[in-house]
């Protein structure tokens, strides 16, 4: 017997010539059944991944003049937006039969198709769709904490709290969706819309609160659990309406009432003085320099041959006072690149983060090239000994015509030059009224090299253009300020006003005083007046106090610089507003004013004799001194 594996049999692989009729029992041919010939369906969309493959080819006898059938090759075709054959309808399940392309077999594209259902492929149509589009359904929404700058607490207490927040917003979105009323029935949200409300909700706690956020929340809690579903339909009612558009209202600058007369206002300055004692260590000067010290310094800077370091990019270069022989040239080094701005450094709970400190002008890292340029470089003079050099310092001399009952707050702007930062412009108000009685340009010393507009506020249109100071006719208008020809001059027509004994009001003084080089006994400092927690030389800057404690915005000109009347009619109000505060606690405590000065209250029981009244008044001269 023949065995039943093919392998043995001769012919195994071949068809049987008898075929069907074949009456051999053991048959040396194959009588295996030939599956149906799939016929190649094309569609508009060719796979990448799939692969042409040539259909095999029929051994065929010479003798037999067979035929072999042909196999159209679909051509790929671009994708075009539609899943669905062109030459198909879009309603129903209809079956992709794809165009042939091949030439040979043209007039089979008019025959039905006899190839089995389970080979052709069907597409399902598009949705149908009646009247408005068809519904979106809304984006899945998974029930996380949010990610915060600053976490409030451990992510596994953050996501309890979440999760207990959407727990007690469940029952009240239950009873809104049983509502009769269409309009609160609307305002039913799905699961996802609920986890997006119990998400925001929650960080919103943690931005807000921050340590006592877990406090705050739970009370939250406590209230969704007593909450009314009018409660909640009205939140929910705020919540989905419309975002108007309001611009902020400004509100106004707090009006200063101090309760005093003008006069009396100045005499409570005596309590207000700054001391100066230490002052020498911040750039304050309280002495003339001795001459040996003047020696000193010039030797030094003879050696030093006019090489200075820029004080915007620390770039050592050399400056020529009188302009170089064999150009012109005021200073060496080229451009100058630089950032104009401050470094910050962002705050976290336990203070600054090291190592990512930015620049307030262009949000850049500490490091990075400057984000301006300037011409040439600059540099700043800030020894009081070589400050004499330049221009020699003098004490407050006596005044017979300078008023007793007067306080004059006064500011100043400066530029660069070639003898280091130079005055610009001085401008002096009277105090508590604020009104100017001095407000002039001054020509430097030595050339310009930068005006500084952007903190001066001094432009180069005006002051080249500005007319010669006219002491009958003096201009307080700052777009027509008159120019005096030297600092000097300028020092002069300040001292006429003042005395000795007048109380000079300023923000970081030292500044204004050294640019004027003038030596004053009495004078209150608003740095001093309101320190920085960290103390000398950190200072809170006039902008911050000025809305920290009168709402006023200043300095909003940006690159126009500073207005110096504005700056010091800002410092004035300060210093009101520490007036106000302190005769308040003192008026409480028994005190007294008058034009003169400050009284001691008397103590109670004590009838007033003469002797008191020394005492009261030995105290008031002491306090004036």
């Amino acid at each position: 017997m023949w065995p039943s594996l093919s392998s043995f049999r001769p012919f195994g692989g071949v068809a049987c010539p008898a075929g069907a009729k074949c009456e051999a029992i053991n048959c040396l041919f194959s009588h295996a059944p030939t599956p149906p010939k799939p016929q190649i369906i094309s569609s508009e969309i060719s796979a990448p991944d799939i692969q042409e493959r040539e259909p095999k080819r029929l051994k065929i006898d010479d003798s037999a003049k067979k035929s072999v059938p042909s196999f159209p090759h679909p051509k790929p075709t671009v994708f075009t937006g539609s899943l669905v054959n062109k030459e198909t309808s879009a309603l129903g399940h209809k079956t992709i039969t794809g165009a042939n392309h091949d030439s040979t077999s043209s007039k089979s594209q008019d025959q039905k198709s006899t190839v089995p259902r389970s080979v052709i492929k069907t597409v399902s149509p598009p949705p149908k769709t009646t009247g408005a589009k068809a519904a979106v359904p809304d984006p899945e929404v998974k029930l996380a904490p949010r990610k915060l700058t600053k976490e409030p607490a451990q992510l596994a207490k953050r996501f309890t709290l979440l999760k207990a927040l959407r727990q007690y917003m469940v029952p009240l979105n239950d009873k809104v969706s049983k509502s009769p009323d269409p309009a609160i029935k609307k305002l039913r949200l799905t699961d996802n819309q609920l986890n997006k409300v119990a998400i925001d909700e929650e960080a919103r706690f943690g931005e807000q609160h921050g340590t006592v956020y877990e406090n705050v929340l739970k009370q939250r809690l406590v209230a969704l659990k007593k909450m009314t579903v009018d409660t909640w339909v009205k939140e929910r009612q705020v919540a989905t309406a419309p975002k108007k558009s309001v611009e902020p209202i400004k509100e106004k600058p707090k009006p200063v009432e101090t309760g005093l007369s003008e006069k009396e206002e100045v005499a409570f300055l005596s309590h207000l003085k700054s001391s100066q004692d230490g002052l020498d260590a911040h750039g304050y000067v309280t002495k003339l320099p001795t001459q040996a010290e003047l020696d000193n310094t010039w030797q030094t800077l003879a050696a030093a041959d006019h090489w200075e370091k820029c004080d915007r990019c620390n770039t050592r270069f050399q400056v020529f006072p009188n302009r170089r022989e064999e150009d012109g040239a005021l200073t060496t080094g080229g451009r100058c690149k630089h950032h104009w701005g401050k470094k910050m450094w962002p705050k976290t709970a336990k203070g600054h983060m090291p190592g990512s400190s930015t620049w307030t002008c262009c949000g850049q890292t500490v490091g990075s090239e400057g984000c301006t340029t300037h011409e040439t470089h600059v540099f700043k003079v800030s020894d009081p000994k070589r400050l004499a050099t330049i221009m020699p310092f003098v004490e407050t001399p006596e005044n017979a015509r300078a008023d007793p009952h007067a306080a004059i707050c006064f500011d100043c702007e400066m530029g660069y030059t070639t003898k280091g930062l130079e005055l610009l412009r001085v401008t002096a108000v009277s105090w508590p009224s604020h009104k100017p009685v001095l407000d002039v340009l001054v020509r430097p010393l030595g050339h310009v090299l930068d005006l500084n507009t952007r903190f001066s506020g001094v432009t180069s249109e005006q002051f080249l253009g500005a007319p010669d100071y006219d002491a009958k006719k003096p201009s307080f208008d700052a777009k027509n300020l008159q120019i005096v020809d030297s600092p000097q001059f300028a020092r002069d027509l300040f001292l006429s006003l003042i005395s000795p004994s007048t109380p000079l009001l300023g923000h970081a003084l030292e500044n204004d005083l050294n640019s004027i080089r003038l030596i004053h006994p009495v004078f209150i400092d608003t740095v001093l007046l309101y320190p920085h927690f960290k103390g000398l030389p950190i200072r809170n800057s006039l902008r911050g106090l000025a809305k920290t404690h009168l709402n006023l915005e200043i300095q909003q000109a940006g690159a126009a610089g500073h207005d110096s009347y504005e700056d010091a009619r800002a410092t004035g109000e300060l210093i009101r507003y520490k007036v106000a505060t302190e005769w308040k606690k003192m008026k409480r405590d028994g005190w007294t004013i008058s034009e003169d000065g400050l009284l001691p209250p008397v103590p109670s029981g004590t009838p007033p004799t003469q002797s008191t009244t020394s005492e009261r008044t030995k105290t008031r001269i002491l306090r004036l001194m």
